[in-house]
């Protein structure tokens, strides 16, 4: 198979540290677990002098990604990228791929369009898992608690802030209005095939709370809670009601009295750096597999992964033994 593997931000130039950081530890994930098949990744010519850890050199774009992809994906078998919802971008990307006709190795473009739009992803699930309660502008002037604003096409913990009740400024219209739920910051990481899914891992999200705003940094993979089987019920409740999601998804979640449903992300997300590196098989390997509509009976890992953003990318500290637990 002739592979095609780029990450947005890398591919792209884009100098933003932050997205630089995890964009290049995922690209770099994904370069080692299908080392074994012919591949070709792209870098900017931003980043033509920085050092990425593979056995292959990479292509380098002196100009537009998406030029560049009209014009070659149809040297390739198939594509697997990795980009964020934020401006709609991985649904663009998905589009263009997809009316290449090669194969994608991820999940299809209506599918991305639900899950990139925090609203449509709050429709789709409404009344299928439970979620956290979202307002109307005309709500605020009713609420009695905090709220979360964030972007509705956000990543991460990009743009979000915490606000009390009764000092609500006046909110964009790309912004969501949502309750403050306190508890357990979690993500399940699953396998689907594009109607039925198999969770794998419930992960722990180290996000810090600084005055009104979010900060993620990292977390443990995989981690044992007393509400871990019913966390898994509701992921896989929440995917295998959008049709179309394939491959590796990830869904975030706050565990409260129940486990509640925050987004899905239909793409590769950080704690595949961590999991990849304890899985008794390739992980890489088994997304493919799961495209083309085979998924495994159950994924096998030894240990723990703690990761975390550092100076290059994202560090990964391997602790073996036993789930970890609260």
């Amino acid at each position: 198979m002739n592979l095609l593997v780029f990450e947005y931000a890398t591919a792209s130039g884009i100098e933003d540290p932050e997205i630089f950081l995890e964009g290049r530890s995922m690209l770099e994930a994904l370069l080692a677990d299908f080392g074994n098949l012919e591949i070709e990744f792209l870098l900017s010519e931003k980043f033509s002098d920085i050092e990425i850890q593979s056995n292959c050199r990479p292509t380098i774009i002196t100009g537009s990604l998406r030029e560049w992809l009209r014009a070659n994906l149809h040297r390739f078998d198939a594509c697997i990228f990795i980009a964020a919802e934020e401006d709609m971008e991985l649904y663009k990307l998905t589009e263009l791929v997809e009316d290449s006709g090669v194969l994608l190795i991820g999940s299809g473009s209506e599918a991305v369009r639900i899950c990139s739009d925090k609203r449509m992803t709050y429709r789709a699930l409404r009344g299928v898992v439970p979620l956290i309660r979202t307002y109307e502008r005309d709500d605020l002037e009713e609420l009695q608690s905090r709220v979360l604003i964030k972007p509705a096409d956000g990543v991460a913990c990009q743009g979000i802030r915490i606000l009390e009740a009764g000092k609500i400024p006046e909110i964009p219209e790309n912004m969501i209005i949502q309750e403050f739920v306190e508890g357990e910051s979690v993500s399940v990481s699953l396998l689907s095939d594009g109607r039925r899914a198999l969770p794998m891992s419930l992960n722990r999200q180290n996000i810090l709370i600084r005055g009104d705003s979010l900060e993620y940094n990292g977390g443990v993979t995989p981690v044992d809670h007393r509400m871990k089987d019913e966390a898994f019920r509701v992921a896989r409740r929440a995917v295998e009601s959008i049709e179309g999601l394939r491959g590796y998804v990830g869904v975030d979640m706050i565990l409260a009295d129940k486990p509640y449903v925050v987004e899905i992300n239909s793409r590769i997300t950080t704690p595949y750096i961590g999991l990849r590196r304890i899985s008794e098989e390739n992980l890489g390997h088994m997304v493919l597999q799961s495209v083309m509509g085979e998924l495994p009976e159950r994924v096998k890992f030894n240990g723990t992964a703690h990761f975390r953003k550092g100076s290059r990318g994202m560090v990964v500290d391997i602790r073996r033994g036993a789930e970890e637990g609260n």
